[in-house]
């Protein structure tokens, strides 16, 4: 859907409908509020009301066989219909949380088993209550954001409110993957181990236990219930009511375990089983502490959290000891031990953060060499020398006199340097404070601040050296040659879930803190593992980066998901014009810029972005087995000539196979379509003759103007003119680069020719490219260089075309 221009433009299946409701909610809370009222004070109050009428619905049930059977109405127990656009509060995870805190905080009740029909809560009235706290809730952290009197408040509040309402944040196989890797390390193991008493196995083995322990009782009651009503009545009705009543009345019977049982089923000993299920339980609280649900509402969920425990019965909640939250469970558990002094923790906490680390940067390292076609970094860990005021870059070149700058010693933790590509990242292993994420806004916006700003100077300053002086000095006083590097990006790399973080340079760039030209892509470690294992082509991660990074995406665009600013990508969009000025001082001639081109540039809208994962989920579901329905993989399907160029040039690693590959990435569909045509065109032309066919077009954009020749040649055609053709055209046009694409009529690409960087201007030169036989600048440059938006998409497999919005 879009608005007017320069408006705001809404991209997302259910962004509109989200924003309907927001506008409701906040119009009936005006309704409310008195003319003297605060906004906090009116939620807080909405807040009780919702809490007192909870507590009335679950009055008189026993705890656990409320939570049971309210999380069998609630689900999901399946994936195959899941859709994060149609989610709603009511049947949330944060919804059923919230009656869980709700039964804590009127002391846990419980009965005793009868076998009698006990009944149950009404689930629907019970979640609808918890969903009118969760999202109050969620609004009161907005509000406290933007009253922080910070820059970052606002992206605050969002994040607490994120935090209050998002479960199942990450992948399971995915998560899964990270967890081996870190928490399965033997060091990381024997920390873990000592401290807490059990290990990542250990965890794995008693979730693996109790759920299906869970799922034997449920299910196996539901089933023998179908069998007795198919035979018209029961064999046994005494096992019958008694299965009756296991899903319906005393529902703990199913969906409650028992060390004992978990440990004779999983093979670990009770005391471990034990050891793990008290670890990531709460229980009843004391009678002097603050109500569950009162500590909700400001940001402190009960954590560890994933079962109740009372007496040697724990209560399995929606998410047990998910993989996306064990990172955070363990290390609360290590930082709780080591304040307590218990079992050495203060002495293994360094040797865990360390490790933390260093796997953080090897991953990422890996993650990104995936996508770069298996290149491997030019270093890790490289300390060098730098500048302590950015505008003395220049003064550290190879040939400058640096003794009269005042430098430091820095660390860039990964380059790659690929194809006059070069990538410097920057890792941050360490996880966002608890003190940040239980809803001091205050506290986070400055974290955030310092945190994100750190990370942008740090890329911003390796930056500049490379693009400044093709090189930097290190600390032993040896030139480090980075000069081939024609294109630099900078990228931080966050071990931690990002929530709406992953587009906080965004709002850093929007609220002036950080005023370069462009932004470090942030980015977290399952976000970069979803691409690694998305994308189909190193050029189009690279052509990914050059718009991600762009400082007019970062300024135009609001969403709360990197995922999905990745599908709006695939589906053909993230795509702003660029300023016709810019463009208008790569082009080797002066012309006007027409009025319409700058009012359109000017009035672009803004974009708020809404759920576009729901095809990425649905291919993930698939894949770990979570959903019945297969699901085909998301692609950004280019033209089949751009899509022959990837994947031969890949393969043989050939001059300007990765930066010249994203510039044919970047071409808008119709623009791949109409080079495609008159290729196809040239193919026939040249069939006829014995003389090779050419076309030659021209582009620019925020990386510089390219040119590309396309020429089909029959196998007795000279074709030793086009390289002087090629680098005559590509002086002419003051092109940066340019490519040259053989073909032979029968459409294989028999070799390319690639020129990655602007050619010396002489006099010489300048005569001689006035005196060949080369089309005018005025007719070259006729039409402007095509833009890179796309109207539709291609979704490869059963699923078939799909229009984009």
């Amino acid at each position: 859907m879009s608005s007017a221009p320069g408006q705001l433009n809404f991209v997302g299946s259910n962004v509109t409908q989200n924003l309907n409701k927001a506008f409701a909610y906040y119009q009936q809370m005006v309704e409310n509020i008195g003319s003297d009222e605060d906004p906090q004070s009116n939620l807080r109050d909405v807040i009780g009301a919702a809490r007192t009428s909870l507590e009335r619905c679950l009055r008189g049930f026993d705890s656990f066989d409320a939570l049971a059977f309210i999380r069998l109405a609630a689900g999901p127990w399946d994936f195959t219909d899941l859709r994060e656009s149609d989610s709603q509060v009511e049947s949330s995870q944060a919804a059923q949380d919230v009656v869980a805190l709700t039964l804590m905080g009127m002391g846990l009740p419980r009965q005793p088993l009868t076998g009698a029909n006990s009944g149950q809560p009404n689930p629907a009235e019970a979640l609808g209550l918890a969903a009118q706290i969760v999202t109050a809730a969620r609004t009161l952290a907005l509000f406290q954001g933007r009253q922080a009197n910070q820059p970052l408040g606002a992206l605050a509040g969002e994040f607490v409110g994120y935090e209050l309402s998002v479960r199942g944040r990450q992948y399971e196989s995915i998560a899964r993957e990270v967890n081996s890797e870190l928490l399965g390390h033997p060091s990381v193991e024997s920390v873990i181990k000592h401290v807490l008493g059990f290990t990542l196995d250990d965890i794995r083995a008693v979730r693996e236990a109790s759920t299906a322990l869970m799922n034997e009782r449920l299910f196996g009651a539901r089933d023998r219930i179908g069998e007795a009503t198919k035979a018209g009545a029961p064999a046994d009705s005494e096992a019958f009511l008694r299965d009756i009543n296991i899903m319906m009345n005393e529902c703990r019977l199913f969906g409650a375990v028992a060390p004992a049982d978990v440990a004779t089923r999983s093979g670990v000993a009770e005391t471990t089983a034990r050891a793990v299920l008290d670890f990531f339980s709460t229980s009843r609280p004391a009678e002097n502490d603050v109500n569950p649900v009162l500590r909700f509402v400001d940001g402190e969920l009960p954590a560890p959290w994933g079962c109740i425990a009372d007496e040697d019965e724990y209560l399995l909640l929606n998410g047990f000891l998910s993989e996306d939250e064990l990172r955070r469970n363990l290390e609360r558990g290590l930082i709780a031990a080591a304040a307590e002094k218990k079992n050495s923790a203060a002495k293994m906490w360094p040797k865990y953060d360390k490790r933390r680390a260093v796997y953080s940067e090897s991953k990422a390292a890996d993650l990104l060499g995936k996508m770069l076609h298996g290149a491997k970094p030019r270093w890790e860990g490289q300390k060098y020398i730098g500048p302590i005021d950015a505008a003395d870059t220049p003064s550290l070149g190879k040939t400058a006199d640096r003794t009269a700058v005042d430098t430091d010693k820095f660390e860039s933790d990964i380059l790659f340097l690929v194809d006059g590509v070069a990538i410097c990242v920057e890792v941050k292993a360490a996880s966002i404070t608890e003190k940040s994420r239980s809803g001091n806004a205050q506290r986070l916006a400055k974290d955030l601040e310092k945190t994100l700003k750190e990370g942008s100077a740090q890329a911003d300053r390796l930056t500049r050296l490379i693009t400044t002086n093709g090189g930097a000095w290190s600390v032993e006083g040896k030139w480090i040659d980075l000069s081939s590097a024609s294109e630099v990006h900078s990228i931080v790399v966050m071990l931690d879930d990002m929530g709406p973080l992953s587009l906080s340079m965004n709002v850093l760039a929007d609220k002036g803190i950080i005023e370069s030209a462009e932004v470090p892509w942030i980015v977290s470690m399952h976000d970069l593992m979803v691409l690694s294992r998305t994308l189909d082509h190193p050029a189009q991660f690279l052509e990914y980066l050059r718009r991600r990074r762009g400082r007019r995406l970062a300024t135009m665009v609001n969403g709360v998901d990197e995922l999905d600013m990745f599908m709006w990508f695939l589906d053909g969009g993230m795509y702003f014009n660029p300023d016709p000025q810019e463009i208008a001082k790569q082009l080797p001639l002066e012309r006007p810029i027409k009025a319409s081109d700058a009012r359109r540039y000017e009035e672009q809208s803004r974009v708020r972005l809404g759920t576009l994962t729901d095809p990425l989920d649905a291919w993930f579901y698939w894949q770990e087995g979570l959903s019945r329905t297969q699901a085909a993989k998301p692609v950004r399907q280019e033209q089949p000539w751009v899509e022959q160029y990837l994947s031969s040039s890949e393969a043989a690693q050939t001059p300007g196979w990765l930066r010249f590959g994203a510039d044919l990435v970047g071409l808008s569909e119709s623009a791949q379509r109409n080079i495609g045509k008159n290729l196809r065109e040239l193919r026939r032309a040249a069939q006829g003759g014995g003389i090779e066919r050419s076309l030659t077009t021209h582009s620019a954009g925020s990386y510089g103007s390219w040119l590309l020749t396309i020429s089909v040649a029959p196998k007795d055609a000279s074709t030793e003119h086009l390289a002087e053709y090629m680098d005559a055209k590509q002086y002419q046009t003051h092109s940066d680069r340019s490519m040259l694409l053989l073909y032979q009529p029968d459409s294989s690409l028999l070799g390319t020719r690639y020129r990655g960087r602007p050619q010396e201007r002489t006099i010489d030169r300048d005569y001689a490219v006035d005196i060949a036989p080369l089309r005018s600048l005025k007719m070259t440059f006729s039409n402007l260089p095509p833009s890179a938006r796309r109207s539709t998409v291609r979704l490869r497999g059963s699923r078939g075309k799909k229009k984009r919005e």
